[in-house]
């Protein structure tokens, strides 16, 4: 009778479980809030595995005195951050700050976890180059290099639950 409870228990807490994963992935829909940011262009590739876009966008790199933190850390590496991120005159949303702990944000501002890395640019200017883990988009088959050919010129619009978890939600070429 025990063994029969115990096997019940076990597999109550698998579908429980199960049911958590799939929940909090709907659940940045009804919690989340939406924001827009938008692209640039990226050269097309070839689709390896299956049909996808690679997005880029304008807050995928920020100015290295954005950082609040050490930057001795950038140096050697990706390095976890928080990036808040905060809407422009024409509602796109911009990179405020980089911080290496999560910040408390304010009215409109969003926070996202990214991996940041130094990196140099033109000149003398350093920079910060931010992976969100979203900048590549599945699509629909053969429907891939169309829109790549148009990222240099379109708005993605996400969303960003209050506990960080985000998701393309609409493409707008």
């Amino acid at each position: 009778m025990i063994n029969k409870r115990g096997w019940m228990i076990a597999a109550l807490l698998q579908v429980l479980f199960l049911l958590l994963i799939a929940g909090s992935y709907y659940s940045i829909d009804y919690f989340g809030k939406e924001i827009k940011i938008k692209t640039v262009p990226v050269d097309p590739r070839d689709l390896l595995y299956g049909d996808y876009v690679t997005l880029r966008y304008d807050i995928s790199t920020a100015p290295l005195k954005s950082y609040r933190g050490d930057t001795a850390e950038l140096d050697r590496g990706e390095q976890k951050a928080y990036v808040v991120l905060q809407p422009n005159s024409d509602g796109y949303y911009v990179v405020k700050n980089v911080y290496t702990e999560k910040p408390d944000v304010t009215g409109d501002q969003v926070v996202l976890t990214a991996r940041a890395e130094k990196v140099w640019g033109a000149g003398s200017i350093d920079n910060i180059q931010l992976t969100y883990g979203f900048e590549r988009y599945y699509v629909q088959e053969n429907t891939g290099k169309k829109l790549e050919q148009q990222a240099k010129d379109m708005d993605v619009i996400i969303s960003v639950a209050p506990w960080g978890a985000h998701k393309i939600v609409e493409l707008n070429p």
